[in-house]
Parts: C-alpha cells; structure tokens; sequence
C-alpha cells in the first residue's frame, strides 16, 4: 500500500464530535466510525482500513468505540426546529401578501412586507438549523436560528393577544397556537443551548432583532389602531327646495328637492343604508292655548311640542334610497341627487319636510366589495336566504357581503364579519338601516354583536332636514 499521513482522531467536544486529521491538517470531524470511514475514504484511504492500527491511526481521549454523540436525539431536534421555522415561514408570508400587496394604508403595506421580510428569515433560519445541530461550518448559524426563533416568538404572542379579544376558533387557530407553543419550545431550546455563543457581533444582531420587531409592532398599531381613531371623518349632508312649479294641465305642484352629499373629513368613507323622505304634515290649529300640546307623545318620541298646534300628522309623500349600498366617496369627493315631488294643490298639509339619513362606516377600518353588496335580494323570495315570512317581516331588499378587515393580521384571529343592509317599505311607511355582525343570512342577529362591531367599525349615521311652508308651494309661479 502507498504511503499515507498517519490519521489523527482528536478526544470529542461537547456535541459529540471528533475531530480528524490527516498529518497536521485538520479535514473534518466525525460522530460515529461510520462518518469517519467515509471521511478517510474521500481522502483515498482503503474502506477496509484498520481504525486499531496504531501506526496508521492515533486515537485521543478515547478509543473507536467512544463516540457520545446522541444522534437519534439530535436528528430530532432538527427535525422539530426546522419544521416548526418553515412553518412559521410560511404562516407570515400567508399573512403578509396580501397586506403587502393591498392595503389600505402605506403602513399597512410596511407591515405586510416586514411580515414577508420575517418569514424570508424563517425559511433561512431552518437551513441554518442543520448546521447548527450538525458540524457547525458557518459561525453565524447560531445567530440566524435565534433570530428565526425570537421572529416567532414575537409573532405568535401577537397572533395570540390579538386572538383573545373576541376568542373566536377560527382556521388559522389551528395554525398559530401550535406555532405559540413550539416557538415556546424553541426559545428554551435556544436559551438552554445558548446559541448565540461563538457568533460575531451579537450584540448588533440582537438589536437588529429588537429594532425590526418594534418596527412591525409601530406599524401594526399605526396602521390598525392609532389611525383610524386618530384620522377625523365627516359627512356632510344636505337638502334644498328648488322652485316650485303648477302644472300646466293638473291640479299638481311639482316641487324639486335637491339632495347633497360631501365627504368632508380626512379618510374615505362607505355608504352603507341610506335613504330619503318627503312628508307632508297635517295639524290641528287652536288659536288660544295656555299649555304645550301632545307632551306625553313629544316625551316618548323624543320630538318636538307646540302650544297652537296638536294631533299632527305625517303623509309619507315620496321615499327611495340614496347612493348606495356600497357606494365609497373618498375625502373631498360630493355626490347630488335630484328629485321631483308631486302634491295636489288641494291637499292640506301646512308644512312639508324632507329627510336625508345615511349610515356609512369608514374604509380605514374595513372595505365591502360593492359588487357583491350591491346585489339586492328579496325578504319575500323563498329561494333567498334571506327568506321571511312578509306576514312576520313585511316586506324588504336585504343587501348583504363580507367585510375585508383592515388588516390581514386581523383576518387570521377573528371570523368572518358581514354587513347587512335593508330597506323595507310598506303602504304608509318605509325603513332602512345596517349592521355588521357574523351574520350571513341564517338566524338571527344579536343586538350586543351588533354594539360591539358598531364600535369597532366606527360605524355612524348622518342626517339633515329642511322644511317648508306649504304655502309656498301651492302658490308657485307659472313658467
């Protein structure tokens, strides 16, 4: 046999490896004399080499048989640290796309692209986690995994805090509180092992962690919390009388009522319900009083009393919706509507009244796909799920859609919301509203649900009037 470098196999360290070297050069390190065969072999010695050969191999701090290394424990704990590492990599890359591709807000897509920046750092901390639990060829290893871990520490608590707002099992319930707990495991793993030993400036990289971490949680509560409570909204409605005219063959004034809308405040706004009234009022006059009429009915009705005035009426004279469901006017943006109301000269009201109400919610908070919520079905259709008995509900279009959350941070810990619109209309009267709730068209909505989303969602309504004598209506000037 040609002559070959006497092999030298160093006493193990504390993983359990060997070090191996041929003459005075050091070619790698071994756990088992299987590793070190193959290691002599691609150095070109026989596979049948004789490991008891003094003059061939020195053996340091223990014979062939020592080899300490726990290779079953060891396999797994990489199994376990990189499967728990792309997991959690591919939990924040779910997460972050869509926010990083379009959200509402610059923030949020900041935020969306840490998530996915965090989830990159995941996947590398995985393939550093072989290394690291095997022979250790880079010395950053260690670093890369406790940043992969402390990445999932930080996300999973807020997965979690989120979550135990409104407690709702949700899918990805089932995803992030086992990541919460591995990554629990991870970091008493990476505090026991003290990974971070023999890495190069840890410092700096641990506060590199901290700085990304406080960035995406200065993001997050920006973008979900501070703005939207922090950001001013404003409606602005309004209703104008035009000019009245006589027709010129019937005994019927035509009076145009204008209707305003002017999105005044500072972040867009989505219209949810909204809708118009004209009504015309009917009283009975009493020339000398010395009390206030109706009190008892002002009282319970909130209204307004008058001394010379009691048993007044209402006659509902023209009603319809008003832009929307669905519709969104962004800061600064007007919409007009006009109108035209016909009363017999002879009718005999004194004043007649117009109302505007509007229900919006702000787009900060949550977006409506408006085709979808723009769809109408029917209360008295029994194919709709939507579906009631006209006899117990009466009669009604029922708009209904899903509420996209601000932020898909928020996706992920709460279910589903939906809006729900309605306007109903019978033969003296008509009503329209909304709520938001997990409501999708079976059973019932719960009034304290409906609270608590109306808070969230910063949800309100807008209103504005105008009167008008009667007697300037049916007096109007011909063409």
């Amino acid at each position: 046999m040609e002559h070959r470098s006497k092999v030298t196999v160093s006493p193990p360290d504390g993983r359990g490896l060997r070090e191996v070297r041929i003459g005075a050069e050091t070619v790698d390190r071994a756990r088992s004399v299987r590793e070190l065969r193959g290691i002599l072999r691609r150095h070109g010695y026989p596979q049948d080499l004789d490991l008891e050969d003094e003059s061939k191999v020195c053996w340091s701090g223990g014979g062939s048989d020592v080899w300490p290394d726990h290779a079953w424990r060891r396999r797994t704990t990489i199994g376990f640290m990189a499967f728990g590492l792309v997991a959690c990599m591919a939990l924040l890359i779910v997460i972050g796309v869509p926010d990083a591709l379009d959200a509402m807000t610059f923030a949020g897509r900041m935020t969306g692209s840490l998530f996915i920046l965090g989830g990159v750092a995941e996947g590398a901390a995985a393939i550093a986690a072989f290394d690291y639990w095997g022979k250790r060829s880079l010395h950053i290893s260690g670093a890369i995994v406790l940043l992969g871990v402390l990445i999932a520490v930080t996300v999973t608590t807020l997965l979690v805090f989120l979550w135990f707002q409104d407690a709702e099992a949700t899918l990805y319930t089932l995803a992030f509180f086992p990541h919460f707990l591995w990554s629990l495991w991870a970091l008493w793993m990476a505090v026991r092992e003290k990974i971070w030993r023999g890495t190069p400036h840890p410092t700096r990289i641990a506060a590199g962690v901290a700085v990304t971490a406080i960035l995406a949680g200065v993001n997050f509560a920006y973008s979900s919390l501070y703005q939207p409570t922090a950001a001013p909204s404003n409606l602005a409605l309004q209703v104008r009388y035009g000019t009245p005219r006589m027709d010129l063959e019937r005994p019927v004034v035509h009076l145009p009522v204008t209707l305003h809308l002017k999105n005044s405040g500072t972040v867009s706004l989505q219209i949810l319900a909204a809708g118009w009234k004209v009504y015309g009022r009917t009283g009975k006059y009493v020339e000398k009083s010395t009390e206030l009429r109706d009190r008892r009915a002002a009282l319970e009705a909130e209204g307004d009393v008058a001394r010379h005035v009691e048993s007044v009426g209402w006659t509902v004279l023209g009603t319809g919706p008003f832009s929307g469901p669905g519709n969104w006017f962004d800061a600064g943006e007007e919409y007009t509507m006009q109108k035209m109301i016909e009363v017999p000269r002879t009718a005999k009201y004194d004043v007649l009244e117009a109302d505007l109400d509007a229900m919006v919610m702000r787009k900060d908070r949550g977006t409506i796909d408006l085709d979808t919520f723009g769809t109408a079905q029917f209360s008295w259709d029994k194919k709709s799920r939507f579906y009631c008995p006209p006899k117990e509900c009466g009669e009604s279009l029922v708009y209904n859609a899903e509420v996209a959350y601000s932020t898909n941070v928020i996706t992920v810990t709460r279910k589903p919301r939906y809006v729900t619109s309605w306007w109903a209309l019978d033969s003296e009267e008509s009503a329209w509203g909304a709520s938001i709730s997990t409501f999708k068209g079976k059973g019932r909505i719960k009034d304290e649900e409906t609270q608590r989303e109306y808070r969230r969602y910063d949800l309100f309504t807008v209103n504005a009037q105008a009167s008008i004598p009667f007697a300037d209506v049916v007096d109007p000037r011909l063409p």
